[in-house]
């Protein structure tokens, strides 16, 4: 199996143009999210190239969501910021055995982060539109 584009990729790209910044941190995560459930399956399925593929990928994105980062916002994003390296370093300090659990947890907190995330309004505050959290 090829590692197929996540949903949010794909909204991104064609509707580029016309999502919001904010939007565009909620898909990532949702990226984030189905990469997790992807290497799950992978993992369960004994797919150990496909499963290094996905975990890469899903580094990268929460890598990218660090990079999104207005670090001059305050302490949210200061915390945010390393609880996404901590993440990271979980991910690739996993071994075989440890990756399930690993996989789980960081599901659990990028689902955290994105509930507390697509709740906060940021209509009202245009700033925000491009210098998100």
């Amino acid at each position: 199996m090829a590692v197929a584009q996540t949903k949010a990729a794909s909204f991104i790209q064609e509707h580029s143009e016309e999502i919001s910044s904010h939007r565009v941190i909620s898909l990532l995560m949702d990226g984030a999210l189905e990469r997790i459930e992807q290497a799950q399956q992978a993992y369960a399925d004994k797919n150990i190239a496909d499963l290094e593929v996905l975990v890469g990928k899903l580094v990268a994105i929460i890598n990218g969501l660090r990079n999104c980062l207005n670090m001059d916002a305050g302490e949210i994003a200061v915390n945010l910021d390393a609880l996404y390296e901590y993440m990271v370093e979980r991910i690739t300090l996993a071994t075989m055995e440890t990756l399930p659990s690993v996989l789980a947890e960081v599901d659990g907190l990028v689902g955290e982060i994105k509930s507390g995330w697509d709740q906060m309004d940021f209509s009202a505050i245009p700033a925000m539109e491009t210098n998100v959290a």
